[in-house]
Formats: C-alpha cells, structure tokens, sequence
C-alpha cells in the first residue's frame, strides 16, 4: 500500500500548481515545455526590474536605507535564481533583466553573473546587452583586486566633494572599448568631470589593483 500511495504522489505531482494558478517548478514541467509559464515569468521579470529601479529613484544613502534595499536585493536576486533554474531566461529581454538585477549584487560571483546574462542578450540581438556587459565586468574585475577594462566605475574622493575614476588597463585598445561599451576612454572621464563640482580634478583614484591583460576574461578580452 505505501509504494502504491508514492507510486501515486510522484504521478500527480507534475500537475500541481500554486496559489493564484500560477504554474510552479515541478517535475517535468518548466519554461521549455510551457509557453504560458514563461510568459508569466518574463513579465515577473520586468517587474522585479522595475521595483530594482524604484527603489534607487530617491536614494538618501542613509545606512537604514542601504540595509532595507540591501535585503530586498537579496529577495529580488532569490527569485531570479529560481526562474533562471525553471529554464525560464530564453529571451534577450529575460537575460538583461536577470543581469539589471544581478548588477546590484554582492559578491564578484554575483558581478559575473550579470556579464554573462548580459552578454547573452546581446547575442540574442538586444544592443543594451553589449554596453551593460561592458559595466558588469567592470564592476567585477574591481571586486577581485583587477584593472577594469572601460572605465565605468568611479569612486568618491575623501573629500566627498570629487570624484575619480578606478584605475583602467590601458593595454586593451580604446577603439575596442568604443566599439564594445559605446565609449572611448576619454568619453568617460568627460562624464566624471560632468559629476564633478567646480574645481575638481580629472585623476584616477590611488586605489592599488592589478593587471588585467589580454585573456583574463575569456570571450572578451
């Protein structure tokens, strides 16, 4: 009678759902088998984006603020995990919205995460896909101690009034770092003079971090 009654439960359950009809993971059933699922899950999708950017609109920097959307990162990178595991990233747009909120990651785990989604959008033909591609690997060659590769990230000064650009590695071509995130080198420090106050100087912060030479990232450079 027991193995009939398990024999039972492992037959039905592939046809469980959740609250609200919503289809859950299951046993043989997930975004490659169901089109209605992913649907639900592309919209879930830009949903968690648009909370993601929300939440950033009025940002105080204030330390209660930081750990309240800390925590609801946390939940919102949770659940990207979980429809990542359904199978349910397949369109350029599921990608980059799983890389937008990888992006507010952690961890260099979580950095690299976001290149890799990101880059896969641009391949499915979304052109944001290659410029934000440019960010996440920047951000995550500065989380491991490297030289970023495009100069997106810059860093406030002691003095709280500049800012400076985290060190770049000069040995990659700057018509490839036009080419690959839309900016040349030159480019980006006129938007750190444009974040700048009056008086401020162009410089690179004094941060101490290692090479990045051609092969440190395969695929791109």
């Amino acid at each position: 009678m027991k193995i009939l009654l398990l024999a039972l439960i492992m037959f039905f359950y592939p046809y469980c759902f959740a609250v609200n009809n919503t289809p859950q993971f299951s046993l043989g059933y997930n975004c490659i088998k169901g089109s209605e699922l992913q649907l639900a899950r592309s919209r879930e999708l830009q949903t968690l984006v648009n909370a993601d950017q929300t939440d950033r609109e009025h940002w105080q920097n204030t330390e209660a603020e930081m750990i309240k959307i800390a925590h609801k990162d946390l939940v919102r990178r949770k659940r990207v995990g979980e429809i990542f595991g359904e199978g349910c990233l397949q369109d350029p747009k599921d990608y980059l919205a799983a890389a937008l909120i990888y992006q507010h990651g952690d961890t260099s785990d979580h950095f690299y995460q976001a290149f890799v989604w990101s880059k896969r959008a641009a391949e499915l033909g979304d052109l944001n896909g290659q410029s934000f591609s440019a960010l996440a690997i920047d951000r995550y060659l500065l989380s491991v101690g490297k030289k970023q590769l495009f100069g997106s990230q810059f860093q406030k000064m002691l003095s709280g009034r500049c800012y400076c650009m985290q060190p770049v590695e000069l040995s990659i071509p700057d018509t490839f770092r036009k080419e690959y995130s839309g900016h040349s080198l030159d480019e980006k420090y006129q938007k750190m003079a444009s974040m700048n106050e009056a008086g401020c100087p162009s410089l690179e912060c004094p941060t101490v971090l290692q090479p990045t030479p051609k092969g440190s990232i395969i695929g791109l450079w």
